[in-house]
């Protein structure tokens, strides 16, 4: 592989490290400036910030920094209970306005890229239903992004997620998350997919296979681990763990044929809506160890993996 700074941006996804409750805007600055002050980090993944000064003060440390930014929706639609693909029109009005909120909070802080999610599965009766729900909701997202374009349009991403495992998203498979992006992207430019790597076991998918399906669309990607083997277990499923713990399905090996996959499908050479390809890792806390140890922990994952690709 070619020198890691000449073919993409590694970010991080922010309040998966570091969760913040909204009433202590602090700790977000306190974890946003720990990013941001390591030169290894070049892209962050922020999320729902309520307080406008605090949204402006994250604003004008990013911006110094010089970082890429990209918008986490995952967490700001589970804080705010938004569900794109609900079949109650109401809910699902709602969500559409607390996302045109969220595009607006995009817009301020120069982010990219906005990640979105789907509601739940609720079963094969009506998944049809709320897959065109979901496609209507996404549509007037990027239409609304489109209209609050000035120097850049933000782009809209689905992240694809299990189904039966432990999140139960709609979407739910990549070849269906596919199928989507090619209607929405037949009329909306400013959408496409994000495949995270930790979420393709628990989804009972080949990694590989599944970046050659999406390869069209991919606006980014996110890395890391996930945990299987005993339910019962605290991280079990979509928890986002450090690398390197016992009978957990994401390693060196893994994430080497991972960047490799990356590289075939030319994923660090096709254009992107940020500056540079953008890799952001996702990953948390096991237990109670400092951000700076799971920090250190994904760093030396990734170079062995990164010098054997």
């Amino acid at each position: 592989m070619e020198q890691l700074e000449k073919l993409a941006n590694i970010g991080i996804v922010l309040p998966k490290l570091f969760p913040f409750e909204q009433s202590k805007p602090e700790e977000m600055i306190s974890g946003l400036l720990t990013i941001l002050e390591d030169p290894f980090f070049t892209a962050v993944e922020v999320s729902y910030i309520a307080d406008k000064e605090t949204r402006e003060l994250a604003k004008s440390y990013m911006e110094y920094s010089g970082v890429e930014i990209l918008f986490n929706g995952g967490d700001a639609f589970r804080e705010l209970k938004i569900n794109l693909s609900s079949l109650d029109p109401v809910i699902r009005s709602q969500s559409i306005q607390q996302c045109f909120m969220l595009i607006d909070h995009c817009y301020e802080m120069n982010a990219k890229v906005m990640h979105i999610v789907t509601g739940k599965y609720e079963g094969e009766e009506t998944k049809q239903q709320g897959i065109i729900a979901f496609m209507d909701s996404t549509m007037q997202l990027c239409k609304y992004a489109k209209e609050k374009a000035s120097s850049y349009e933000l782009c809209i991403s689905l992240e694809i997620g299990d189904r039966h495992m432990d999140r139960r998203y709609l979407l739910g498979p990549t070849h269906e998350a596919v199928n989507v992006a090619q209607i929405i992207r037949s009329e909306y430019n400013n959408f496409g997919l994000l495949l995270d790597q930790s979420h393709l076991p628990l989804m009972g998918e080949d990694p590989n296979k599944s970046l050659w399906l999406a390869k069209d669309y991919l606006t980014h990607i996110h890395i890391g681990n996930c945990y299987m083997k005993d339910r019962e277990a605290s991280y079990f499923g979509d928890k986002h763990i450090p690398f390197g713990i016992k009978d957990s399905e994401v390693g060196v090996a893994e994430l080497t044929s991972f960047i490799r996959t990356l590289d075939d499908i030319e994923f660090f050479k096709r254009p992107k809506p940020t500056r540079k390809p953008v890799i952001t890792f996702e990953v948390g806390r096991l237990g109670s160890e400092s951000q700076k140890l799971v920090i250190a922990n994904i760093k030396r994952t990734f170079f062995e993996a990164w010098a054997q690709a």
